[in-house]
């Protein structure tokens, strides 16, 4: 069996490499954003070639060279529902947990047992429908994180969700919704804009509802910290973020987290961290927990901060990373992004020491809906050029994954005339195959049917 964060080694068949350039490891600007997208010429790759040399020691892998060319999107399976909202999966979360439908799928593991955060969740049976603000929904694997990242197609069998002791119709068991506690001094309302429940009337208070999700989330000295974001009442955008703190994360129960303190916001010009912190992607590299900061939602570059792991309890101790000076600064200070493409919201950003990079995924809208990888040998950069693994516009994604009718049967995820696809989370494992080319795997959500899906990328 591999080791947790590595699943097992592979042959790849059948990958087509696009093997034309060579983007180099230069923060990308607008101006390169279709860097890496099909080109007229590709090569078949099944193995190790002359001009590739020998396959490198997976355990020990050579450092990286240049960006990786993208191969192969796959989608490995729909993790909630199948052919339409009403279809369960092999999971079957709407018998076992009442749910229907949910988004996001943020993975954190915390003693060999991965979790999963998603965002507004909708119920199979009564409970929580679309005429209300909806809770978010923790899910875990029914087997330890070992096995996963061996196997991550585990997941589409094993995926489990908190349950919160009732049971609304014919189910085993209704769905645990987030809730938060206020730190002292502090109303909920500070933290809470649009909390759960029926629309005007019988909300909860201190359950975060529609748009109020999870941004990113880590594990630190037996505890899961989680980013959340806050809605503006006024535009219905997410305009701030805070840290809440799960003590003692459990598969059983409901999920209930300590609210630190607030990070950042756009409500006034006063954000601590110049309101460039709104969805965070956090990463643990050392004695720092690093911050990969959007701020306008879906209409920002990505920024940087970090913070010792030593000081999470106290508010504030942010530091803000300058590319353009290549220094750490006082946060608040102006600072040049570390990727400059001014398009992101959602992301997800993880190291995998069997590639020896960093890699950052996130959705763009700059030229059509696509979702895009970034590669670094820094936490800090430079990220190379996007490299671009799905463009709903394109043809050969559209015939392969575009609901054909209204049902979505097969590989099919995505009424693509009415919606699109968003927030993707990379897992924290990679399968790296003798070829010397390795795959990650990652949830990506969709809307018309509202699901989530686990799919794979192949670079070499």
């Amino acid at each position: 069996m591999a080791a947790p964060g590595c699943a097992q080694i592979s042959g790849v068949d059948d990958l087509a490499f696009d093997r034309k350039r060579d983007a180099g490891m230069a923060s990308d600007a607008p101006a390169d954003a279709d860097d890496h997208d099909e080109f007229d010429t590709q090569e078949q790759f099944d193995g190790p070639t002359e001009e590739d040399g020998p396959s490198p020691d997976v355990d020990v892998p050579d450092g990286p060279s240049g960006t990786p060319y993208f191969g192969e999107l796959k989608l490995r399976c729909k993790l909630i529902n199948g052919k339409s909202r009403q279809d369960p999966t092999a999971n079957n979360t709407h018998y076992r947990a009442n749910l229907s439908g949910s988004s996001l799928g943020i993975s954190v593991v915390q003693d060999n047992q991965l979790f999963l955060f998603f965002g507004d969740t909708l119920g199979a049976e009564k409970i929580w429908q679309s005429s209300t603000s909806l809770p978010d929904a923790v899910g875990y694997a029914a087997v330890d994180f070992a096995s996963v990242a061996d196997d991550p197609d585990l997941l589409c069998t094993e995926l489990r969700f908190l349950l919160s002791g009732d049971k609304t119709g014919n189910v085993e068991g209704d769905f645990a919704g987030a809730r938060m506690k206020a730190p002292a001094g502090s109303s909920l309302k500070e933290f809470i804009h649009n909390p759960a429940g029926p629309l005007n009337y019988a909300m909860q208070p201190d359950m975060p509802g529609t748009l109020e999700v999870p941004s990113g989330a880590f594990s630190h000295d037996g505890s899961i910290y989680l980013f959340y974001t806050i809605v503006s009442t006024i535009t219905l955008q997410v305009g701030g973020s805070y840290l809440a703190k799960w003590e003692t994360p459990s598969t059983t129960g409901d999920p209930t987290y300590q609210i630190l303190y607030h990070v950042d916001q756009r409500f006034t010009s006063n954000g601590p961290l110049g309101g460039n912190f709104i969805n965070i992607a956090p990463l643990v590299e050392g004695e720092y927990v690093y911050l990969f900061g959007t701020g306008k939602y879906r209409n920002s570059p990505v920024y940087l901060a970090r913070k010792r792991l030593s000081e999470l309890a106290e508010e504030g101790g942010f530091e803000a990373y300058d590319p353009a000076m290549s220094s750490w600064v006082e946060a608040g200070t102006p600072t040049a992004p570390v990727v400059a493409m001014p398009s992101i919201g959602e992301l997800s950003v993880q190291y995998f020491p069997e590639i020896q990079r960093y890699v950052m995924i996130d959705q763009e809208v700059n030229a059509g809906n696509r979702i895009v990888a970034r590669f670094a040998e820094k936490p800090q950069g430079p990220f190379s050029n996007a490299v671009t693994m799905a463009v709903m516009e394109d043809p050969a994604f559209e015939k392969k994954y575009c609901c054909d009718a209204k049902e979505c049967v097969g590989d099919k995820i995505i009424q693509c005339d009415q919606a699109g696809f968003f927030g993707v989370y990379l897992l924290p494992t990679v399968t790296v195959h003798p070829n010397a080319s390795f795959t990650l795997y990652f949830t990506m959500s969709t809307w018309q049917p509202y699901n989530v899906v686990l799919m794979s990328a192949t670079f070499k």
